[in-house]
């Protein structure tokens, strides 16, 4: 049943904040899956707002207008500066009736507002410990603090993990706010058939089994402790290698894992980094993968996941929320700070092909709940909600 307002709305984005990854995937994918048949009636104009790099990626859309400022594609502080003093002002001119936060950082007096959580860093402060660098906490700090108020003005809460519902609610008042959980999708293109398990013994150190962990490289990921099990576990007599995907994004985490492959693989026989790589690429890893590892221990809704749970591959997963909400019990866990623990997983893993078999084709199933048309239609809708509901109408 479609939603009803007396006129169709105009719903504004901001996006002024995205830089890419998962934030410019998610935009990008509810625009190309919108329905406009669905909305005909309700919604009149989408605008968003960003930097060029960001507009140049989203799809032409005859309901989609991309509006950009000099001030956003400048350096870091020219933009913090206009979102302060001149961004509301640019905002109201385009005479939209409610504004989505796609970061959840906005600080202006616009309203109704509508915000997204997306960012668990900002919440995790034992990983603030970990990282011990006064400049990156101090951003995390920094948007925290930008989020609350962002938060405080908003009309309605998107949430994108029931983990990040709870952790955020114990930390932030959130009362009188309109709440929602609107899970991630899943590009289609990851969509694959269950490969074929074989035992660990049809493999040998010529024709290796194949591991892959995609992910930045930051603390939360944990790619030197992976390393040092790979190491243990060929050193035990199993025929594995394994390939890195993903660029640095805190230098001191990339400088840990180049001296860990030092340690552990100095020739690069068994240990590949790949580095950052085109998002379009990525599938072509997950096709000739046999296993797949993920390690992070601050995520809100992990796509990477998602993705290795759609490629028809066995995973070996961080035990850290959220990543059981999402892969539940078909995966081989570990925790991600014991290098001991990670080995025991995979070796488990390795071990047990009618484990493997099944766990493939349960996450199969459960990867079916996810789509970016849901996604596109239920983040709309709830726009559509929260201006009625502000309306009273």
């Amino acid at each position: 049943m479609k939603l009803k307002t007396e006129q169709p709305i105009k719903i504004g984005i901001d996006a002024s904040n995205i830089g890419g990854g998962g934030g410019i995937t998610h935009l990008k994918e509810i625009l190309e899956a919108y329905d406009t048949d669905f909305f005909e009636k309700e919604i009149s104009e989408i605008i968003v707002f960003g930097s060029s790099r960001t507009l140049n990626q989203l799809p032409a859309l005859n309901i989609l207008t991309k509006i950009t400022f000099d001030e956003l594609n400048g350096g870091i502080f020219k933009r913090i500066l206009f979102q302060i003093k001149g961004y509301d002002r640019c905002i109201r001119k385009s005479n939209i009736d409610i504004l989505l936060s796609l970061t959840g950082d906005y600080i202006g007096g616009f309203k109704p507002l509508v915000s997204m959580s997306r960012n668990m860093l900002l919440y995790d402060r034992k990983i603030w410990k970990e990282i011990k660098s006064i400049k990156e906490v101090s951003r995390f700090w920094l948007n925290y603090k930008k989020q609350k108020i962002c938060f405080s003005n908003s009309k309605g809460i998107l949430f994108i993990s029931k983990y990040a519902d709870s952790v955020i609610r114990a930390k932030l008042n959130l009362e009188n706010k309109e709440i929602s959980t609107i899970h991630h999708g899943i590009s289609k293109m990851f969509e694959v058939s269950p490969k074929l398990q074989n035992e660990i013994s049809d493999y040998s150190f010529s024709n290796p089994y194949k591991l892959l962990y995609v992910s930045t490289v930051h603390v939360y990921k944990h790619q030197w402790n992976l390393v040092k099990a790979i190491g243990i576990l060929r050193s035990k007599g199993y025929p594995v290698v394994l390939d890195l995907v993903g660029g640095v994004i805190f230098k001191p985490a990339g400088e840990l894992l180049n001296r860990t492959i030092d340690e552990v693989d100095k020739d690069r026989k068994f240990i590949n980094y790949v580095g950052s790589i085109e998002y379009n690429r990525i599938q072509e890893f997950y096709q000739k993968t046999d296993g797949i590892v993920f390690a992070s221990t601050c995520e809100n809704m992990p796509n990477i996941l998602l993705e290795s749970m759609a490629s028809g591959s066995p995973i070996a997963c961080s035990d850290k929320e959220p990543m059981p909400e999402f892969l539940k019990e078909n995966g081989f866990y570990f925790n991600s700070y014991e290098v001991e623990s990670i080995v025991a997983s995979i070796e488990k893993m390795l071990l047990d092909q009618k484990m493997r078999t099944l766990t493939i084709e349960k996450n199969l199933l459960e990867i079916k709940k996810y789509s970016w048309e849901k996604t596109s239609k239920l983040t709309f809708g709830s726009l559509i909600k929260n201006y009625k509901s502000m309306k009273n109408v």
